[in-house]
């Protein structure tokens, strides 16, 4: 069961970053993170009520709070990684979330990977780094992947580090409080806490007019987007919640492959050789991992 919602995360995912990347053209990646926190949040909301009574123990409170600050965090700082840099850049260097959620998975789990494993994970990273694009060359591509962190000049790879570095510590928390708590809470309760940042937010800088007329707009996009968005989360703390949280995270990682034949589908994106080629390298390795 943890594969197969492993395998729903990656294939939900696919879709929902598909039709979340048409809501943020149309509205802005800040407004669009807001409406899946909230569509997503009163769409949880009758799954969680029995579980309320848990936020009165700090027990649970403080790494829900945690991990509530870790998603509004993540989320403004990818977001101006992707203001500042090149998105192709970008891109490459947030799949260094998966060696470092390996890496709290082994401190903090006491998880290991096979040697076979360790390759598979080696040929998702390479899959997914050729699947994005931009004026780059592959060679180049590589480069700023292995030597990343070495670059401060490169706009946006500090931030996009940053990121990839809170997407992992998110990942953890999510595994964390799913056992802890409940796979529902370990969504919800974050993305209350994200959107209550958010909603603040916007009422200082600019009220919240704009969002909600946006809403009544693209409500259709929204709706769909957001739900499959939760969906997609939804099932990977399920995952989590019963699978080692370095063999789930790399199994879903390579969601990115399915949303390209998405773009390529119904956005009439050209795609190189080599782009499919990384995209059968990351989605044969993902099946792989599931059986190794």
């Amino acid at each position: 069961m943890a594969v197969l919602f492993a395998f729903g995360a990656m294939i939900l995912w696919s879709v929902g970053d598909f039709l979340v990347q048409r809501m943020a053209k149309n509205i802005g990646n800040f407004e669009a993170l807001a409406w899946i926190n909230l569509i997503g949040g009163l769409g949880l909301l009758p799954f969680v009520i029995g579980d309320l009574g848990l936020l009165a123990t700090p027990r649970y409170l403080l790494p829900l709070l945690a991990l509530g600050v870790i998603d509004f965090v993540f989320g403004l700082t990818i977001l101006k990684a992707y203001e500042r840099g090149k998105l192709s850049v970008i891109e490459v260097v947030m799949i260094v979330e998966l060696p470092f959620t390996i890496l709290l998975g082994m401190l903090f789990f006491k998880e290991s990977l096979t040697l076979l494993q360790i390759i598979l994970v080696l040929m998702i990273l390479v899959g997914v780094s050729l699947i994005s694009r931009g004026e780059e060359s592959i060679l180049k591509k590589f480069y700023i992947l292995i030597t990343g962190a070495a670059r401060p000049y490169e706009k946006g790879v500090i931030l996009a580090l940053v990121a990839a570095l809170l997407s992992a510590f998110y990942n953890f928390m999510i595994a964390v409080n799913a056992r802890d708590v409940a796979p529902v809470m370990a969504i919800w309760f974050p993305w209350v806490v994200s959107l209550t940042f958010l909603l603040v937010y916007m009422l200082y800088k600019r009220g919240t007019d704009k969002f909600f007329a946006h809403g009544r707009k693209h409500m259709k996009l929204i709706l769909y987007g957001s739900l499959i968005e939760t969906a997609a989360w939804l099932f990977f703390a399920f995952a989590l919640s019963k699978k080692e949280l370095s063999i789930t995270t790399a199994i879903t990682e390579s969601y990115p492959a399915l949303a390209m034949f998405l773009g390529v589908k119904f956005n009439k994106e050209k795609i190189t050789g080599l782009q499919y080629a990384g995209a059968a390298t990351a989605l044969l390795a993902s099946v792989a991992m599931a059986f190794s």
